[in-house]
């Protein structure tokens, strides 16, 4: 997602990118090898038509009824911002609770914009996905921006974890990043000592990646 940049009279602001899910996406958390039964010649059709609002996925009898369910719920949102946040808004918590979660849990992390919380709720609000969200301190800045300034660091995830109290919530030791810091997956597993997992760029397919991978 992108924010303004620069400062005082110089400063801009940039349309922020949301990431919805496009038909690429979607046909990742359909059926493999099999032709589709729902109303479409084949997946790339179905994935089309789920986009397009002709097809919902809780009628298709070939899908895992949570999964169905999720989609449903994500293709349904309409999220929509009125502006782009230049002050890069941050928030206080450091740990957030989606869905009443247990130890056994997705823990996933991400950066202290409060575009990125009011989005990430609403998604996880709708698809009834448990997890915990360990909050980085990135300035504000949102997932892409944090990573193209530098301030998504492994170290800041490592004081992110300890000041979350992650670790005593959360008995799995896996935490998931965002997949646009794919290349700190590495560095952040030798300084936290937890298993890496990349998820997904977009927001929107988080809960169906967590769903699809039994996490």
């Amino acid at each position: 997602m992108i924010v303004g940049r620069g400062k005082g009279e110089n400063m801009t602001i940039e349309e922020i990118d949301l990431y919805r899910l496009e038909e690429k996406d979607i046909k990742r958390y359909l059926p493999d090898g099999q032709r589709a039964a729902c109303g479409a010649g084949d997946w790339d059709e179905f994935a089309h038509k789920l986009l397009d609002g002709t097809a919902r996925a809780r009628e298709c009898e070939a899908m895992d009824p949570r999964m169905a369910l999720a989609l449903d719920a994500i293709l349904s949102l309409n999220i929509r911002l009125a502006e782009s946040d230049p002050m890069q808004q941050k928030v206080t918590d450091r740990l957030v609770e989606f869905n009443s979660p247990d130890e056994s849990s997705p823990v996933l992390l991400t950066g202290n914009s409060v575009v990125t919380h009011r989005i990430l709720r609403t998604i996880f609000d709708a698809t009834r996905v448990p997890a915990f969200l360990v909050v980085v301190d990135t300035n504000g800045l949102t997932a892409d921006n944090a990573v193209a300034a530098g301030a998504f660091t492994p170290m800041a995830m490592m004081r992110a974890m300890e000041e979350s109290g992650i670790t005593s919530r959360s008995m799995s030791r896996r935490i998931i990043i965002p997949g646009l810091a794919r290349d700190l997956k590495g560095s952040i597993e030798r300084v936290t000592r937890w298993k890496v997992d990349v998820g997904p760029v977009s927001g929107f397919e988080l809960p169906l990646y967590l769903l699809k991978n039994e996490l």
